[in-house]
């Protein structure tokens, strides 16, 4: 009963807290971390707690991370008894991170005051969020403000401390209440901590507090998102006819833009070969005389060893060139665009048509009159540290292309725009959207959704972004705020492991449990 009961809180919160096209409640999500700190405040051993915590964990992330059996299932070339698995191994491994956090939260408890053991729960939660990014090449897909994002005034406070930030004092404000009773400081912590986010939801939409950020004019961009069949999309015999039906809904844009972009390898095709498809696909436009922005592979020859690189690419294609620019994807998703250890696992990756990719290195902004492009191609845009790259290089617009199709019609896309959202936020810049089967949209500096598409459809749709220069607090102090609850951590480890218990925290432990 004791841990049923977390199980069942933690699973059934994350599953309609995060983003997902059933049940969406982002509220809920806060009974996720509630569950943990149940069970760590418990009368359990730290051992036992992290048991506990890694369960509950697991059981969390199952329930918004199922989505993973579909590509594999489905695109991977593997049968259903192996991709069924999948997702909850993964569940396991991204649970392990709360089973750690359990198990400090348990010993910190014993020893820390109760203000403090709210601060070091927020500061351990961030550096927990910011480990999943890092560590076996990142995948912070369960970031804990993401859950937030279609609540735009919640999630203001990452513009100021960031995603990661954000979910440390969401963490807090649970950990406060959990010990309401033991400390009138506490108390304040929670109340105040909910206030500043509060007032921060309420005062950034008062222009003035955009003092740090200028706009130089706005930009129309045209959004085609060309709904083009995964399982078909590298079959030569529909090269044409995907170029063709591109060019057709660009063409039907209401009014010219000046930019029109295609999502992540929208042209099947090397783009950098002189062919008929190539000439077709810069004649339009020519005849459009509008700027293209598209994906597509790329490579490099290297001729003394006669071989080639390959690359996931953004090509930008202006018509009043006579080259190409491009930007090469920079964080690869291992087994969906490599293999990883590919000597010794005896399996394909997910993306079909072409072989290992390679990451690209130069990150700066794609140029074309105006718009200084920071470009994230697909999951890149769930990393605070790459949206904080490109726009360190200049950016003045940031633009995600992405091909969800491989999610089909699970919670997955609904999650990845959540998450691509908060960039928006952090850098203070406006975030243009482009994908395959959607959800594509335009997202400004205070997280606000707008001109977004359905699932699985056809779509072309105008928006009117501005362009911005200068730096939120968030962007201009990054380092500083992202790596600040790191020492933090390290430094409350330091006391929680020299302090003694003492008789007031075998007290307030008592009272919690009660």
């Amino acid at each position: 009963m004791y841990l049923i009961l977390p199980i069942l809180i933690a699973t059934f919160c994350a599953g309609i807290g995060y983003a997902n096209p059933f049940l969406h409640f982002p509220a809920a999500a806060l009974g996720f971390p509630l569950a943990l700190g149940i069970i760590a405040f418990s009368k359990c051993s730290p051992r036992e707690a992290l048991k506990r915590g890694w369960i509950t964990g697991t059981f969390a992330c199952l329930a918004c991370l199922y989505w993973l059996a579909y590509p594999i299932g489905v695109y991977g070339n593997i049968s259903w008894f192996l991709a069924v698995p999948c997702p909850i191994l993964m569940a396991m491994a991204v649970g392990a991170y709360y089973g750690v956090y359990t198990l400090i939260l348990n010993i910190a408890s014993r020893k820390l005051p109760p203000l403090f053991l709210c601060i070091f729960s927020a500061v351990l939660w961030s550096t927990m969020e910011l480990a999943q990014g890092y560590f076996f090449t990142g995948f912070p897909w369960m970031t804990f403000s993401s859950a937030f994002s279609y609540w735009p005034q919640s999630i203001q406070g990452a513009a100021f401390v960031g995603a990661y930030g954000l979910s440390g004092l969401l963490i807090s404000v649970t950990t406060g209440i959990l010990i309401w009773k033991t400390s009138h400081l506490a108390k304040a912590w929670s109340v105040g901590i909910l206030a500043i986010l509060v007032m921060l939801g309420v005062l950034r939409t008062v222009p003035e507090t955009f003092s740090t950020l200028h706009s130089t004019g706005n930009a129309t961009i045209g959004i085609v998102q060309g709904n083009i069949n995964q399982g078909l999309k590298w079959d030569a015999k529909y090269q044409v006819a995907t170029l063709n039906k591109y060019i057709r809904l660009s063409k039907s844009l209401p009014a010219k833009p000046d930019l029109i972009i295609w999502p992540e390898t929208a042209m099947p095709f090397q783009i950098q070969d002189p062919n008929e498809l190539r000439a077709t696909l810069v004649n339009f436009t020519k005849e459009s005389d509008t700027p293209l922005l598209t994906g597509a592979p790329g490579y490099i020859l290297h001729p003394k060893t006669r071989s080639f690189s390959l690359y996931n690419r953004a090509f930008l294609i202006d018509p009043h060139k006579t080259t190409l620019d491009w930007y090469d994807k920079s964080h690869l998703v291992p087994f969906g665009e490599y293999i990883p250890l590919k000597k010794y696992l005896p399996i394909d990756k997910l993306v079909q048509g072409v072989g290992d990719f390679i990451p690209g290195d130069d990150t700066s902004p794609l140029i074309s009159r105006n718009l200084a492009m920071g470009i994230l191609i697909c999951y890149e845009g769930i990393f605070p540290e790459l949206a904080q790259e490109r726009v360190a290089q200049g950016a003045n617009l940031l633009i995600n292309i992405s091909n969800d199709a491989w999610y089909g019609k699970t919670s997955a896309p609904y999650q990845h725009l959540g998450l691509v959202s908060l960039r928006a936020v952090e850098q203070g810049r406006y975030l243009i959207r482009c994908t395959n089967t959607g959800i594509s949209a335009c997202i400004d500096p205070l997280g606000n959704i707008t001109d977004s598409t359905g699932l699985f459809v056809n779509a072309a749709v105008l928006t009117n972004p501005e362009l911005i220069t200068g730096k939120t607090f968030f962007s201009a102090n990054y380092e500083l705020i992202t790596y600040g609850p790191l020492v933090l951590t390290f430094l409350f480890i330091i006391w929680i492991a020299i302090a003694p218990v003492s008789s007031t925290n075998k007290k307030n432990r008592k009272r919690i449990i009660q």
